[in-house]
């Protein structure tokens, strides 16, 4: 299935602008500028995602969007309750119209389960009710989840704010939309003595003790 490559002006139907997105990844900027070769080698990256996260929910938060964490699956949830909106690192295709895009690493259980929601309608009846149930047991209710991906391209940032409906082994395999953002400058270029991306694939943590045998999902 061929998505729907939309533009920014697509945003403000979700809620959202180019500039609280840029915001978010200013602000994440800042944070990882402290890192340097001395701290292990996936710090950089997770701040960055951290911080994004965090700063697109200070944005959004006075304008009545609200937040969860279920199983590490960091949402920030319209008002309207209808869909959230997950952070995440992207691989080097994101932002580019004529590349598969996802996030870099690979996700967990609630990712699966949320992008399994966003499909429900295509399912069987007691297909539905099989994920109904596996859904609340990960705590993920009933949303629509877009994500969020960016990526450090030197002195740019690429992002996208997208819509999966394919998951498979890990990764994210299939798209319903994706908002493509223009090119969002960075608040500096990485020095010589700085990493340009995290080289390292974050640890998924252990599952808590009222989800299913899964792995929570992996920060970043």
């Amino acid at each position: 299935m061929t998505p729907t490559i939309s533009g920014p002006s697509r945003l403000p139907e979700l809620g959202l602008t180019v500039d609280v997105v840029a915001a978010a990844l200013t602000a994440a900027d800042r944070e990882s500028d402290n890192c340097t070769d001395l701290d292990p080698p996936i710090l950089e990256g997770l701040i960055r995602w951290g911080r994004a996260t965090r700063a697109l929910r200070e944005q959004l938060i006075p304008q009545g969007w609200t937040y969860d964490n279920p199983n590490n699956l960091a949402r920030t949830i319209h008002p309207s309750g209808d869909f959230a909106v997950v952070v995440a690192t992207g691989d080097e295709g994101t932002g580019l119209p004529g590349s598969g895009a996802g996030p870099r690493h690979a996700r967990g259980y609630a990712t699966e389960q949320a992008i399994h929601a966003n499909g429900q309608l295509a399912f069987e009846f007691d297909a539905l009710i099989q994920l109904t149930t596996a859904g609340r047991a990960a705590g993920l209710g009933h949303l629509q989840t877009w994500f969020l991906l960016y990526y450090p391209d030197g002195e740019i940032f690429r992002a996208e704010v997208s819509l999966p409906h394919g998951f498979e082994r890990g990764r994210i395999t299939e798209w319903t939309e994706r908002i493509l953002l223009p090119r969002l400058g960075r608040r500096s270029a990485c020095g010589p003595a700085r990493r340009s991306f995290d080289t390292a694939v974050a640890l998924p943590q252990r599952a808590r003790s009222s989800a299913p045998p899964f792995a929570a999902e992996p920060a970043g």
